[in-house]
């Protein structure tokens, strides 16, 4: 059975441009509050050597971890950063599509009977009175 070991791979360390010149003018570019972990990359070579691992050790959490390696590969790509916004769940998101669409129906479906009762209710308030409206004459007419 073929395994495959995970080793590091040494990977050019890019130079720093105009706009980002240092460590923090990197993790600021990328937005996202990453600049709270500013602590954790002392020079700008280490920033780029660091693993995720040695990030997790620094006490940066999963998700900035991920968005910190990422933005750091493709600075090293493309000479730029772009920062890239949170996306935001539309409908539950795609897992819990059907059960949010299920219980939107069930919540018209409960508004519907609500408004259709309180329309019967004002509709049998009306009639009954047309109905006084119309004993009232009939006693007058006579």
């Amino acid at each position: 059975m073929f395994r495959a070991y995970s080793t590091k791979v040494s990977k050019a360390i890019p130079k720093p441009s105009n706009e980002i010149t240092d460590v923090s003018a990197f993790l600021k570019s990328i937005g996202r509050n990453c600049v709270e972990y500013v602590e954790a990359f002392p020079t700008w070579d280490a920033l780029f050597t660091s693993s995720g691992r040695e990030m997790k050790a620094a006490g940066i959490d999963t998700t900035k971890r991920k968005y910190i390696l990422h933005q750091v590969e493709v600075y090293r790509q493309s000479g730029n950063v772009s920062p890239t916004p949170l996306s935001r769940k539309i409908n539950g998101g795609e897992r819990k599509l059907n059960q949010h669409l299920a219980k939107k129906r069930v919540l018209e479906r409960i508004q519907l009977a609500k408004d259709l009762k309180a329309f019967r209710k004002q509709q049998n308030a009306t009639t009954s009175l047309y109905n006084k409206f119309e004993k009232l004459h009939e006693n007058e007419t006579l």
